[in-house]
């Protein structure tokens, strides 16, 4: 009998720059543990629940108690920004125009 857990895959386009920043992300210190034993910092716990929070219809308050790394702040603020952008364009339907009136 076997006891492996199946695990299905969506098949979801992301861009290349959407990996680099979660790459970032968990090179900073979001995911701890050995590889397949990873969790969660724990310092994000509380950022994670809110955004659930968010994401099924609550409200959340958010405050910075103490700023981060300048450099460092920005280059994720890039980052998410390069990667929304290059994995909008490459989930356009083809063959579609889109026009911007101003």
């Amino acid at each position: 009998m076997c006891n492996a857990i199946m695990h299905s895959l969506m098949p979801l386009a992301l861009s290349s720059a959407f990996g680099e920043y979660l790459k970032r992300v968990q090179d900073l210190g979001a995911m701890e543990g050995q590889h397949g034993a990873v969790e969660l910092n724990p310092t994000l716990q509380p950022v994670l629940e809110a955004l659930h929070h968010v994401l099924s219809g609550g409200e959340v308050e958010v405050r910075v108690v103490r700023g981060g790394q300048p450099d460092i702040f920005q280059e994720l603020q890039e980052r998410a920004a390069k990667a929304t952008e290059e994995t909008n364009a490459i989930n356009q339907p083809v063959g579609t125009l889109i026009l911007t009136a101003i």
